[in-house]
């Protein structure tokens, strides 16, 4: 009887071993099937198998979470090369398992909302970002691409819901956004010359964004056409304190308001300003006609020169052609004149003259809009030596 109560605790710490080696067994056997599940699914997807190669990687996220970086990882792998349906595959199994970690449960959702949006599903990638709008992660993501969204169906009013939540973020690129939509809504407004409501709309705009100048351009169109050219002029005047690279395209409207209220002697000082800081072509052809009605044609020819030495431009000199051929009594010298003025006329035709600052794109036409990469106010006047 001794003997028994002495091997019982041998008895007992052998079970014990005997069962953890079995769990070890077990555990051993389970990675190994899952070795094997990884290894079949990556031989089809080098064997250009891929829906099969799908079906084995899925399965093996059955037998062990830590695999869920793999998958969004062979997601986005497919997403890049075009192939959304096997994205949208592997993501959508993913937002199915709801053992995972919060972490990853959002990221599926994000990602797969990324996949509707790549395939113009924008009711459905419309979903998915309203699910984590309150996300810490991917709250101010899903927002942007909701921008993106109602951006792309022109669906303004939608975009506008989310005022209080951009202002919540304080992301000064999501306020531009928003304020070019309130100036969608005041075109139309414009459009139907409702004053009221395009000067409402517009406060709004700029009060999300006091550097839009979109914003000062529209306000001075419903001022113009109701004759409060005053007012007209001060958005003008703003617009050059807010982008002095597109401000070239509003000095003709801000010269008919200045002539309207009788004030020519302060546009043409005002334009000398902008000139002698900008160097825009657009400004110093403007201050030309002022010299040439108030001095003489010489006395612009000579500042032209200098303009021309201090900065050379195509269209300062297609100007500076034109000038001489008012000048010239000689028929042969204006032929010449008239063959070189056509041959820089058409060159500039042949250029754009809107960049898009963010992505490049050019343009003969301004959007507010970028067809390209789809950022606001980014078209302006292409600077140097063919343009301003």
């Amino acid at each position: 009887m001794e003997w028994l109560f002495l091997l019982l605790p041998v008895a007992v710490a052998y079970g014990w071993f005997m069962r953890g080696n079995n769990l070890k067994q077990n555990v051993h056997a389970e990675k190994e099937e899952l070795s094997i599940k990884y290894s079949t699914g990556l031989n089809y997807l080098f064997s250009n198998q891929q829906d099969k190669a799908i079906d084995y990687l899925l399965e093996a996220l059955k037998v062990e979470d830590d695999s869920v970086e793999a998958h969004f990882a062979m997601a986005n792998l497919f997403r890049r090369r075009g192939e959304l349906d096997r994205a949208l595959k592997v993501h959508e199994h993913l937002v199915r398992q709801k053992h995972l970690p919060n972490s990853a449960q959002q990221q599926a959702v994000f990602e797969l909302g990324k996949d509707f949006l790549s395939a113009g599903l924008y009711d459905r990638a419309e979903n998915m970002f309203d699910q984590l709008l309150k996300s810490k992660v991917y709250g101010l993501k899903s927002l942007s691409f909701l921008m993106q969204i109602f951006q792309s169906t022109k669906d303004w009013d939608r975009g506008i819901n989310l005022k209080k939540a951009i202002i919540k973020t304080k992301d000064k690129k999501l306020k531009h956004n928003l304020a070019n939509f309130y100036c969608e809504l005041a075109t139309v407004a414009l459009k139907k010359d409702e004053f009221i409501e395009v000067i409402e709309l517009l406060e709004q705009a700029l009060t999300l964004d006091p550097d839009s100048c979109r914003a000062n351009w529209l306000m001075a169109q419903i001022y113009e056409n109701h004759q409060q050219y005053a007012e007209a002029c001060q958005c003008y005047r703003d617009i050059y304190k807010q982008d002095k690279e597109f401000f070239p395209d509003v000095i003709t409207k801000m010269h008919h308001c200045y002539s309207e209220l009788g004030e020519e002697e302060e546009f043409y000082k005002f334009i000398r300003k902008v000139y002698e800081e900008t160097g825009s072509s657009t400004a110093l052809i403007a201050y030309l006609s002022y010299l040439e009605k108030h001095h003489s044609l010489t006395k612009a020819k000579e500042f032209i020169l200098l303009a021309l030495k201090r900065r050379p431009t195509i269209r300062g000199f297609n100007h500076f052609v034109e000038m001489q051929m008012t000048e010239s009594e000689l028929e042969k010298s204006t032929e010449h004149l008239d063959v070189i003025k056509e041959l820089v006329s058409e060159y500039l035709k042949l250029k754009h003259r809107y960049s898009c600052r963010t992505c490049g794109f050019n343009s003969s036409t301004h959007y507010w809009s970028c067809p390209s990469c789809h950022d606001w106010e980014q078209l302006k006047p292409v600077r140097g030596l063919e343009g301003e």
